[in-house]
């Protein structure tokens, strides 16, 4: 894995790659984006641009906000209304594509899926849904730096398909990250896959 976190979690104090390469002035600018295909049979399935964004990915204008902790990319989230409905004033982030779902606090989780039609706890870890009620799930609507990020149920169901059986899997998962760090929600591919992101190390 290529790990693009800040110095101060690099593992015995080694410059990460990335900050190595920025120092040295090898990129024209100290930042790095993602791109996640939003269907795993697209013929790209995803792009890491180097000291720079590619613009073939997206429109309009990014909406920046700042890293509050170094060493994970971690901000703040400013809100979320569930279903059009406020679920909470704020709570702690960080983006990570190497996290598949939108991970958060069990309770959190266990709050959500209790407004969420057609779900089901298997083992009390992962969630099914069924796929016909997709269309019901409430979307989730995150504020950011006072823009509104909105994920529908398309966008947090996972289908997949095998020897021709499609199941459709709840895009969230419950893990508890111990204070200081957290409570923390940490903005796995979910998020990152409907969200073209920049991350912008110089600044």
């Amino acid at each position: 894995p290529l790990a693009l976190g800040a110095p101060e979690i690099a593992v015995h104090g080694i410059p990460p790659l990335f900050q190595r390469a920025a120092a040295a002035k090898l990129l024209p600018d100290p930042v790095f984006a993602f791109y996640l295909a939003k269907d795993a049979t697209a013929a790209v399935g995803g792009e890491l641009t180097l000291g720079g964004a590619d613009p073939q990915y997206y429109t309009g204008e990014f909406t920046y906000t700042p890293v509050t902790i170094p060493g994970y990319w971690q901000f703040n989230v400013d809100g979320l209304n569930v279903g059009g409905a406020s679920y909470s004033t704020g709570f702690k982030a960080i983006a990570d594509t190497g996290t598949s779902l939108l991970a958060l606090p069990k309770a959190d989780v266990k709050a959500l899926v209790a407004k969420m039609p057609g779900v089901t706890s298997i083992f009390g870890k992962e969630y099914m849904v069924n796929c016909s009620m997709i269309s019901q799930l409430p979307p989730l609507e995150f504020e950011i730096a006072g823009t509104k990020f909105e994920l529908t149920g398309d966008d947090y169901v996972l289908k997949i398909t095998q020897q021709g059986q499609t199941q459709c899997l709840l895009g969230m998962m419950g893990i508890d990250v111990p204070p200081p760090r957290g409570p923390l929600w940490i903005m796995g591919d979910v998020f990152l896959r409907k969200f073209y992101t920049v991350f912008d190390y110089g600044n």
